[in-house]
């Protein structure tokens, strides 16, 4: 009986150890959680900013490969490979940028990326109003299989690409 008495005993010892360890546990993960969703939720403006400034600079590049071309040969081709990928990186800047219109810092971020990449031709001075052609603009598509077969589209890059200031050189 004194045996039977001490194994249940035991076995209630060992069931609330199993529950204290359970339940220390159960907090330790609480607070990793916690930490984690802090963690994520601060870095969340960061990595908004991080992939405005990115797309910034992509666009910035890519309107700069399509003002060299236009200001060499008077024309943008979306028939030669790299005036297409520009165009849809172009596309592409121009459709994020308007999907984030209203967002100051989107906005802020992105024109930061283009000054960043703008090799002189985007600077401080002229990125609101690049920005701005940019939203204005119309005939922009992302889809390759339109942007090379859309007369709208090499229109709309050649006006931004005026509003820059590029003439074709003759």
């Amino acid at each position: 009986m004194q045996k039977k008495m001490y194994l249940c005993i035991l076995k209630i010892t060992k069931q609330k150890q199993y529950y204290t360890i359970m339940k220390r546990f159960s907090i330790i993960m609480m607070c990793i959680a916690a930490m984690a969703f802090a963690s994520c939720s601060s870095m969340g403006g960061t990595s908004v900013d991080s992939a405005a400034k990115t797309q910034g600079r992509n666009t910035a590049n890519a309107i700069i490969t399509l003002y060299n071309s236009y200001r060499n040969t008077g024309t943008v081709s979306l028939s030669n490979p790299t005036d297409l990928t520009a165009a849809l990186m172009v596309a592409t800047g121009y459709t994020n940028m308007r999907s984030n219109k209203e967002n100051a810092d989107y906005k802020k971020a992105f024109a930061a990326g283009m000054v960043s990449a703008g090799s002189g031709l985007i600077t401080a001075a002229n990125v609101d109003y690049v920005i701005n052609t940019m939203n204005s603009l119309t005939g922009l598509n992302v889809n390759a299989s339109t942007v090379s077969n859309n007369v709208g589209t090499a229109t709309a890059i050649i006006q931004l690409l005026q509003a820059l200031g590029s003439t074709p050189a003759n």
